[in-house]
């Protein structure tokens, strides 16, 4: 009885594979990288920020089904407040602070600490996100 099991088990074995190995040939992955500007938001009377989001979307199409997911690989700030050495002195501790969180983001939301002490700069870098992530998703 126990022979026969396992010949059978072996025969289904066979017939299995084939068919997974030919639904694993078909499988396809597309990687694409994106850049996503959100707007220039207003940091109060200190001037504006502007976030750009570098995003990795990869496809995998199995057979009929289709799986997208997206990630972010790279945040920049090219415009931020930098017209006192105030400014520059307070952005260049804040904004590397705000682009770490959302690097360490698990998902597409913007919601983000505000850095003390650079609450304009913090609130306007959230609106700007906030616009750059909505761009995102439609990639």
């Amino acid at each position: 009885m126990r022979k026969r099991l396992i010949g059978a088990v072996a025969g289904l074995a066979t017939l299995v594979l084939p068919t997974v190995n030919a639904v694993a040939a078909t499988a396809k992955t597309i990687v694409t990288t994106k850049r996503v500007t959100g707007p220039q938001a207003v940091a109060d009377r200190w001037g504006y920020v502007e976030v750009i989001l570098v995003v990795k979307k990869t496809t995998r199409i199995v057979g009929t089904h289709k799986k997208v997911t997206r990630k972010i690989t790279n945040v920049l700030v090219p415009i931020y407040p930098n017209h006192t050495d105030r400014s520059v002195f307070i952005n260049q501790q804040a904004v590397p602070l705000l682009t770490n969180e959302v690097l360490t983001m698990t998902q597409f939301n913007p919601n983000i600490e505000f850095v003390g002490g650079a609450t304009a700069t913090s609130g306007a870098f959230a609106q700007s996100l906030q616009a750059a992530i909505l761009q995102a998703k439609k990639i």
